[in-house]
């Protein structure tokens, strides 16, 4: 073989391995694909994305949004498809448009950004700016360049969401918040139905994880989620939060919590729940009324009155021996605030908050029979939980005899609140059940559920207990709860307008096991409802630990129930004793009241007789034979900042005259003057809120 033909034949073998060597690779990969590739990798193809739905917004009870869904956008450019001539031309104006919208750049730092994107071969895709608002966004469509849309202008906006709350951090911990781990609230509870239909988008790769929305028949819009009304006013929220606020800052205490329920529904008007640190800053961190566990302490004395008159255990009138404020049982001592009185009527003992007195009338009655007691007290609904819309934990607890735990000390203990654990809106419920005549109500957080401005759902009032006693029991505790109010603990909180009833409360929180020489730890608290005559509302105020000195209920957390309550009376025209118009029968015709020039003109033409002051405004009284003009001091009182008497009044007359003073006025009816919220005498100040009723 010559040296010719042994090249030849090496070309040829050396030819045939490497198409063996191909034909191997590509039957490995194909091997590969079918075999271990369970998919081909087309991440760089269109594909759909989810588009989450808006979720539904959350309403206060007149309709102001609570919480909302407000869009909030991610904007990038697309600088390759932007012409090299219009972008020189225009380049200048839209950085100073840039500049002037959002405000974090000069427009020379918005030109060199964007001439430095417009040059770059590496990524032509860059982000504008982040969390831009839809007005942002809509005046960004408007700018020169991008105005001519996605294909042509650049511009690429990313919609991501956003969940945002009108009124802050009112309510803040009821309304909620839904997210991944520990979701609280109505968000958490209603998701299923604020969170709606997503979506789905075809969108195109132009990046490294860069995805633009693409135009196509299969996409699909989101379906919003429906609305939800709650129950909660704004205006009493407002209250009752800024009045909480002052009283932990001033009391140095931990928390404080305020619910506030309409007596004949269990609709939840108001509920507060603050923290504050220990650089005074105030926050909702925990749903205090829902969720903690405590004794209650004296407004509990209550549930044992109601248990011994419902078993004919005694009478309200009926004595008891307070010692002096001091007993013993077994081991321990019982004691009451210092006083030096022994004999009283329970209704006294009550009316002062005698532990003494509380304790020895159940224990003396119920110690050989302790279950009958704590039967009576089951049947009341304290021992059973409330099964809320909104989630909260459990840790409801009530001793019962023969059990773990029970010993000679728990009845006359647990008769005064202790050797239980149980929530603010638990004992809350309790009181409004007295308010309704022994009715219980669920307490309800939502009335109804709205959708496309139609409402779908509407939740009614559920009753839980029918009758927690009897009526002639809850006539019999009425005058023991005024009296706490008008002459007892809370006596600091009694209305010249309106009666409240109600029970103060002051609990030693460590009161078993301190160490000593520890320092007690306090709770206040004050459960009622009012007007007294006739309950429209309840409310409870808890505040936890104050360590500035004042520990009782009636100086701590009753203040905080009579400036919400001022606030809903002066709101709430239903709950107001009519005001008394007096009719005389005259044969002369009725004068209204207003300025006395424009009557003694008139009066004058008419030519009856008349008495004309140097007064500017007047009221007119009319006899069988004239009118006397009696002076009406409305100018002198308003300037004095007190409230005058507006009945009978023109209503323009009186609309100037308040809001020249600062008042704002709300209206009702038509006709003259006949009902006015802030009573003759009352002080007024600027800013505050008056409601007229015509008629």
């Amino acid at each position: 073989m010559n040296k010719e033909t042994q090249k030849t034949n090496i070309r040829v073998i050396g030819l045939y391995l490497f198409v063996l060597f191909v034909f191997f690779t590509v039957v490995a990969k194909v091997i590969k694909v079918q075999q271990f590739d369970a998919v081909i990798n087309t991440t760089s193809q269109p594909r759909f994305f989810t588009v989450p739905a808006p979720r539904g917004n959350i309403l206060a009870d007149d309709g102001s949004l609570l919480a909302i869904s407000m869009p909030l956008y991610n904007v990038h450019l697309d600088m390759s498809v932007i012409d090299d001539v219009l972008f020189e031309e225009y380049v200048a104006e839209i950085s100073v448009a840039l500049a002037d919208l959002f405000n974090d750049k000069t427009s020379d730092e918005y030109e060199q950004f964007l001439r430095l994107s417009k040059k770059s071969k590496r990524n032509k895709y860059v982000r504008l700016h982040v969390k831009v608002t839809h007005n942002e966004l809509n005046l960004l469509k408007k700018f020169p360049i991008f105005k001519l849309g996605q294909n042509r202008g650049g511009l690429i906006a990313e919609q991501r969401p956003n969940r945002e709350t009108p009124f802050g951090v009112l309510a803040q911990r009821t309304i909620g918040e839904y997210r991944e781990v520990n979701p609280v609230g109505v968000e958490r509870a209603y998701d299923p139905v604020l969170s709606g239909i997503d979506g789905i988008h075809l969108k195109r790769k132009i990046a490294q994880g860069v995805w633009v929305h693409q135009d196509s028949e299969g996409n699909k819009m989101p379906k919003a989620g429906k609305d939800i009304v709650m129950t909660i006013n704004i205006d009493m929220q407002d209250v009752a939060e800024k009045s909480l606020e002052r009283t932990l800052i001033k009391q140095n205490a931990d928390w404080g919590c305020v619910v506030l329920m309409e007596v004949a529904t269990g609709k939840i008007k108001v509920i507060a729940n603050l923290r504050k640190d220990t650089l005074d800053r105030v926050s909702e961190y925990y749903n205090y009324a829902m969720a903690e566990h405590d004794a209650p302490g004296s407004t509990f004395k209550l549930a044992s009155i109601i248990a011994g008159l419902e078993d004919g255990k005694f009478k309200v009138s009926d004595s008891v021996d307070l010692q002096m404020g001091m007993i013993q049982y077994y081991d321990r001592v019982m004691k009451d605030s210092p006083h030096n009185f022994q004999k009283v009527s329970i209704q006294e003992a009550f009316i002062m908050s005698s532990n003494v007195g509380i304790s020895r009338i159940i224990n003396d009655n119920y110690k050989k029979e302790p279950t009958s007691y704590t039967n009576r007290i089951y049947k009341m609904g304290l021992n059973t939980p409330l099964e809320l819309e909104l989630p909260y934990p459990p840790g409801l607890r009530m001793p019962a005899p023969n059990k773990r735990g029970w010993s000679g000390v728990t009845l006359p203990w647990m008769s005064t609140g202790y050797e239980m654990a149980l929530t603010p809106l638990h004992v809350l419920t309790f009181y409004n059940a007295i308010a309704n005549n022994g009715k219980m109500m669920k307490p309800i957080f939502t009335s109804s559920i709205v959708s496309e401005g139609r409402e779908i759902v509407k939740k009614y009032p559920e009753v839980i207990n029918p009758a927690i006693c009897s009526q002639s029991t809850i006539n019999e505790i009425m005058p023991l709860l005024i009296g706490v109010v008008d002459y007892g603990t809370a006596k600091d909180i009694k209305s010249d307008n309106y009666k409240i009833a109600g029970k103060t409360g002051t609990t030693v929180l460590n009161y078993a096991g301190r160490k000593e020489g520890e320092e007690k730890k306090y709770q206040a608290s004050f459960a009622g409802f009012f007007p007294a005559d006739d309950p429209k509302y309840s409310c409870i105020v808890v505040i936890n630990n104050p360590k500035n000195g004042q520990v009782y209920g009636g100086k701590v957390a009753a203040p905080i129930f009579k400036e919400l309550a001022d606030k809903v009376y002066a709101l709430d025209m239903d709950i107001h004793n009519p005001m008394l118009v007096s009719e005389n029968y005259k044969s002369l015709p009725k004068i209204k009241q207003g300025k006395v020039k424009q009557a003694t003109v008139v009066l004058n033409d008419l030519k009856i007789i008349n008495d004309a002051t140097e007064a500017n405004y007047m009221v007119a009284l009319t006899s069988d034979k004239e009118v006397r003009l009696e002076v009406r001091k409305v100018e002198e009182d308003l300037q004095n900042g007190s409230m005058p008497n507006l009945r009978g009044m023109n209503l323009k007359d009186a609309i100037y005259l308040l809001e020249t003073y600062g008042l704002t006025v709300k209206i009702s009816g038509c006709g003259e003057i006949i009902r006015q919220s802030i009573k003759k005498g009352e002080l007024i100040k600027k800013g505050g809120v008056i409601k007229i009723e015509l008629g």
